[in-house]
């Protein structure tokens, strides 16, 4: 009988729920927590970096927001096009590279974390880096493309805020600890196992 079927029903009572497959010895799959941290770190080294260039795009003309004289705003929504599309960049980048060629973004190091292929555990190819990406950032690339205009990016934002809900929900409810984005790339975050 496959492990994949659930056992048979104990006399009078529901059931048994079937098991995740484990991963690799000494490896568990990574709990939420870990992996909203390791995020928000790698959220504000691109931050920090994408500032950096802001500030030289800002140095060469290139702002998406200009405040008069008056305390009137005035949106170029030229510049802001450039700057959300070199911040998607910068981010795509980072992050892609990171999954592919090291196993772990920076903030995922930090805390132990490395991720792979769900099926063997190899290292991502481009392709699911890609995939991944796009899986989880659908709306902040919107948002941060169009972040210069005020309502436009309002609503995106709040639609990016609801997609990130749903991601760490999936990724809460599923033994594997895999959330749709990883589903959807066929990839898995897993970290060290403590010993006792």
């Amino acid at each position: 009988m496959s492990s994949e079927f659930p056992s048979a029903p104990t006399p009078g009572g529901p059931p048994a729920a079937p098991t995740a497959p484990a991963p690799a010895s000494g490896l568990v799959y990574a709990d939420v927590p870990n992996r909203i941290i390791a995020y928000i770190l790698d959220a504000i080294l691109v931050g920090l970096f994408t500032f950096v260039v802001g500030v030289i795009l800002a140095g060469l003309g290139l702002t998406a927001l200009n405040v008069n004289s008056d305390l009137s705003v005035t949106v170029n929504y030229v510049a802001a096009f450039v700057q959300g599309i070199l911040a998607l960049l910068i981010s795509a980048g980072y992050f892609i590279y990171t999954w592919t060629r090291m196993r772990a973004t920076l903030g995922m190091r930090a805390l132990g974390m490395q991720i792979g292929n769900a099926g063997d555990g190899a290292t991502m190819t481009t392709n699911q880096g890609i995939r991944r990406y796009v899986a989880l950032s659908a709306p902040a690339i919107l948002a941060q493309v169009f972040t210069g205009i005020p309502l436009i990016g309002a609503v995106i934002s709040l639609a990016g805020l609801i997609w990130y809900i749903w991601l760490v929900y999936t990724t809460a409810q599923s033994p594997t600890k895999q959330g749709w984005h990883d589903t959807f790339a066929n990839t898995q975050v897993v970290k060290a196992a403590r010993s006792v």
